[in-house]
């Protein structure tokens, strides 16, 4: 009894309000009267006639007339039930009416101004209201760690949308069964947006009622054409004593209803009437739902709308409800208005259990969290990979119509069985009224049922050994049934296998054969290779002997003929420095001694014209002076001359023609040295350049001896490869087979590397030998090169030696013609001078003749004196003439032996390429003949056997494991035993009624149970079946 009126304190009615609207402009315009009257806050009286005085009165929670404001209904419906949901409950308010009576302007208003107070006298509705209310709740409260989300969800011609979501794809929205709470439902795909302040809830207000789905009709210019959900959800973080953080959820949901309307009278036509069909089809279904919640019908017919399901909870679940009806107050929507009234009235009698959430931990809020985002994340790699399941939109559309009948039956089944569970405790009840009256009979009975118990006890015992010693039988014979089709599996794949080894077998047999056969082979070629390696060595070394004499020589005669021909240079160029220094030294102390002769003279003569006029003074003293004067002047116009005629000219010619003698000697040394040393840096060079071949020649035959003994290591580890495989032939062949075509493919490789190696060999020695040949014409070439500049060299030097001579003797005759030109001057001053002393004095004439007669001596004697200086130049020249023809001999000769001995070089290196070209050609010869003849091949015998698959099981059946085996059997069996046992259950529980003293609500009799056995339909035993493969597989 205490329970049950506990039940009934929890339980609590819808609390229903009615609010009137004003007469709009269009009641008013049709005259239509008001035929609804508030007598109080409670009551509400409708006239069905304008002059009737029938009328019918409705008492509600609460009823606002046409004058009430939005605060008076905010505070009445939703403020109180603001701290239920801060407390942790989920509450809803849905506004239900005629369409144009107003539900929208009472849920949503039309005023948007963040700034107003909730409490301020303004049209803003009852959502944002109650957001503004929210947050100085929870500024109050000093909640320091809160979370407030909104959702906005629309109901339009059955499909939903999430009117916050940036796309209006509906296909994303979908409703499920709440596993965790029976009843409740999830909306799966929903957003829910976080809001921080009132201000954002004006924004997502109006950003949701733009895209909300709303027509003008006949009744209403804003008709409201779908249902809206306004969800918001307080999560409120508290600490418990421990320290504990806990999650406090609470909900709130103001739904807004879609009108029900009158076509006809709306004016809706096509896609509005459709429209019009659906609201009212939703809102009928919600009415069948009210309807069945009042008189407790066993089937409440939810599933029926989407819009019941959304308000299953709110509807006689665990959630505190308010509706706020709304209605007209003209007489011409009278019929909507008692409708309304109606439908409100019975939703007073809903019972609902109201039930506060459950706190969550951190923990167990974080694991709801991680799984929810687990999911999610599955669902997105989904939807990117596009691996889940597609369907067609008939399809889809036919599945979800078929769970959706398929839940419905399923819900009218579960309500049945709760009706009938119902007429079972009224039954029970009766059963214990009776009770009293069978008490007597059962003490009676007490004893029968103690024997009768013993005498069951037994046979069970009997029964249940049998029962194991079956089992133990059927269990034995399933295990020798099994054991029985492997071992025949096992010999047929047996037989395959003998069949596969044995052909097996006779093909590695003859590969055995076909491998000792390239053996032999193969040891015959390595021992041929070893004796050409062997010979091929010697031969280069003894060609690399040939080479290295060689040489030898040439350098040993490069050295030579670079210090002869340095010691003739130099000895020619002392020789000619010698000669023209004798020459110089010669000719100047001529040039010296004949200076001073003429000078002396002069200087006599000079005195003796001086004595005379000094004698002839007193006698023509302006005249002596005259003379003396012009004689004066005469030895100053000669000496000069004469001394630049002797001192320069002459000296300055010599000297010239003695450095350009020695430079030019000089310039030939260098010349011919530079050449030489140039002709044997490249015999050096060439000689280099052989050596170099002959090495790289012998590295080609080293690669090739390697690559002899890489082909030799291979086979080695080929041999011991196969002889390892042996003894896994049958599991191992098809990739020994493999392994011996590509050791194979790596032989016939080597074997052309080898070829072509030896090719190589051969083209670089014939090139080399092309190259030393051009070599060596070359530097004959350059050798007659340098003969022909050498001679066009001391060509150069005689010539212009010749022009030098040639031009010391025009200098010569130079001199002497202004030697006579002086002297005819003179001549010609002394002519005038005793011209004009014969004018003045006659006296004089004898001494002037006298005089004349000296001059003439004297004039023969400066002549006598350049004729002996001719004749010494004369000599100088001859001599210098007979020493560079001396020096031109040695210098021919000097050529004519270099000569010599490069025709000599050139004969030795010409026999000495010859001697390396016949040592090359029979290595060649021998390489060839190695590779051609000595080299042994391979016969096919024509026995190998084919590659070829073989077919045979690569695993052997094998039988399960007994506790596997026995896993199954024990498995099928609970399957046998749970039918007949469930047949059994099923005949007791028809036949025999417990009977039991200490429980009120069965018998403590029992009636003794059918033990026979009960057979099984085809239809269990082919589900056992069924049950039997998918248990193997």
């Amino acid at each position: 009894m205490n329970d049950t009126r506990s039940k009934k304190d929890k339980n609590q009615h819808i609390q229903v309000f009615v609010r009137v609207r004003p007469a709009n402009n269009a009641e008013k315009t049709s005259k239509s009267p008001v035929v609804v009257d508030v007598p109080s806050n409670k009551d509400i009286v409708v006239r069905e006639r304008p002059q009737d005085k029938l009328t019918k009165k409705f008492t509600f929670d609460k009823v606002f007339g046409p004058l009430s404001k939005q605060i008076d209904v905010y505070n009445a419906v939703v403020s109180p039930l603001l701290e239920e949901v801060l407390a942790g409950y989920n509450c809803t308010v849905f506004a239900y009416g005629q369409t144009g009576t107003g539900k929208t302007f009472t849920m949503e208003g039309a005023c948007n101004d963040p700034t107003l107070h909730w409490q301020a006298d303004s049209p803003a509705g009852i959502i944002p209201r109650a957001l503004s209310h929210l947050f100085d709740e929870l500024r109050t409260l000093g909640a320091q760690e809160y979370s407030v989300r909104v959702s906005f969800l629309e109901l339009y011609n059955e499909e939903l949308f999430d009117l916050l979501s940036p796309n209006d794809d509906a296909s994303k929205i979908r409703i499920y069964e709440d596993a965790s709470r029976k009843g409740a439902i999830i909306i799966h795909g929903l957003e829910e947006v976080t809001v921080h302040n009132k201000s954002e809830v004006y924004k997502i207000l109006e950003k949701g009622s733009e895209k909300r789905q709303t027509a003008a009709t006949l009744m209403n210019a804003h008709s409201s054409r779908s249902h809206t959900v306004f969800s918001i959800t307080v999560h409120i973080k508290e600490n418990t004593v421990d320290g504990e953080e806990l999650l406090k959820t609470g909900k709130l949901n103001l739904v807004d209803l879609a009108g029900s309307e009158n076509v006809g009278r709306s004016g809706a036509v096509d896609r509005r009437a459709r429209e019009a069909g659906n609201i009212n089809q939703s809102l009928l279904t919600l009415g069948r739902v009210i309807t069945a919640l009042v008189e407790r019908a066993p089937h409440i017919p939810y599933r029926e709308s989407k819009l019941t399901r959304l308000l299953q909870e709110s509807l006689g679940g665990r959630t505190k409800t308010s509706i706020i009806a709304t209605i007209s107050p003209a007489n011409m929507n009278i019929e909507e208005t008692l409708s309304t009234l109606d439908y409100a009235h019975r939703a007073k009698n809903i019972t609902n259990r109201p039930e506060i959430n459950q706190k969550l931990s951190k923990k167990a809020l974080l694991k709801e969290y991680t799984e929810e985002i687990e999911r999610l994340r599955r669902d997105l790699l989904a939807t990117r990979e596009r691996n889940g399941v597609y369907l067609a939109q008939e399809s889809y559309n036919d599945m979800q119509s078929t769970i959706e009948v398929q839940s419905k039956e399923i819900e009218e089944k579960i309500n049945h069985i709760k009706a009938l569970e119902e007429t079972m405790q009224n039954k029970e009840k009766l059963f214990c009224d009776l009770r009293m009256e069978f008490e007597t009979t059962t003490n009676a009975l007490h004893q029968t049922k103690e024997k009768l118990e013993s005498t069951h006890n037994v046979l069970m015992t009997t029964k249940n050994q049998l029962n194991e010693t079956v089992y133990d039988r059927d269990l034995h014979k399933h295990l020798v049934d099994k054991h029985v089709s492997t071992e025949r599996t096992l010999l047929n794949q047996a037989k395959t296998l003998l069949s596969v080894a044995e052909t097996a077998t006779t093909d590695t047999q003859k590969l055995h054969e076909k491998i000792n056969r390239k053996k032999k082979v193969e040891e015959e070629n390595e021992s041929l290779g070893q004796q050409f390696r062997q010979e091929m060595l010697h031969r280069f070394q003894h060609v690399e002997e040939h080479v290295g004499n060689y040489t030898q020589e040439l350098d040993n005669f490069c050295s030579a003929l670079k210090g002869q021909i340095s010691s003739v240079a130099t000895h020619q160029s002392t020789g000619i420095d010698t000669a023209i220094k004798h020459i110089s030294k010669d000719l100047v102390n001529k040039e010296i001694a004949i200076s001073e002769n003429l000078t002396e003279n002069t200087n006599n003569t000079y005195d003796e014209y001086n004595s005379w006029i000094l004698t002839q003074i007193e006698i023509a003293s302006d005249m002596s002076e005259r003379e003396r004067q012009a004689l004066q002047s005469t030895l100053a116009k000669i000496s000069p001359k004469i001394r630049e005629l002797v001192e320069t000219k002459i000296s300055e010619s010599l000297k010239s023609l003695h450095n350009e003698t020695s430079l030019k000697l000089i310039n030939l040394t260098n010349t011919m040295k530079k050449s030489v040393d140039e002709f044997c840096n490249t015999l050096l060079v060439d000689r280099d350049n052989l050596i170099k071949q002959i090495d790289e020649v012998k590295k080609a035959v080293d690669v090739s001896v390697k690559n002899k003994n890489r082909i030799m290591e291979i086979e080695q580890s080929f041999d011991k490869m196969f002889a390892d495989m042996k003894s896994q032939i049958v599991n191992t062949l098809e990739n020994t087979w493999k392994q011996y075509e590509n050791d194979k493919t790596e032989k016939q490789q080597s074997y052309s590397i080898i070829s072509n190696k030896l090719n190589e060999i051969d083209v670089a020695i014939n090139s080399s030998n092309e190259q030393t040949i051009n070599n060596f014409n070359n530097k004959v070439q350059q050798q007659k090169a340098i003969e022909t500049r050498i001679e066009k060299n001391v060509e150069d030097i005689r010539n212009e030696v010749s022009s030098t001579l040639e031009e010391n003797w025009n200098l010569a005759d130079k001199a002497i013609t202004q030697s006579v030109d002086v002297v005819n001057l003179l001549e010609g001053d002394i002519n005038a001078t005793r011209y004009a002393l014969l004018s003045y004095n006659n006296s004089v004439e004898a001494n002037a003749m006298e005089l004349r007669h000296k001059n003439e001596k004297q004039k023969e004697a400066i002549l006598s004196k350049v004729q002996e200086y001719h004749k010494m130049v004369t000599d100088i020249s001859t001599t210098h003439s007979h020493f560079m023809e001396e020096h031109r001999a040695a210098a021919h000769n000097n050529y004519s032996e270099m000569n010599y001995k490069l025709e000599s070089q050139s004969v030795a290196c010409t026999e000495w390429d010859s001697k390396i070209k016949s040592q090359l050609h029979s290595i060649h010869e021998k390489v060839n003949k190695f590779v051609a003849e000595d080299l042994r091949r391979d016969v096919p015998t024509g026995t190998t056997p084919a590659r070829r698959d073989f077919n045979y099981p690569r695993h052997l059946a094998a039988t399960s494991p007994h506790e596997r085996i026995i896993k199954r059997f024990r498995e099928v069996r609970k399957v046998v035993e749970s039918s007949e046992d469930e047949s059994e259950n099923t005949i007791t529980d028809m036949m025999s009624p417990k009977v039991n003293g200490r429980d009120n609500n069965s018998l403590s009799s029992p009636i003794i149970t059918n033990t026979n056995h009960i057979s099984l339909s085809p239809q269990k035993l082919n589900l056992i079946h069924q049950l039997c493969l998918n248990q193997r597989s």
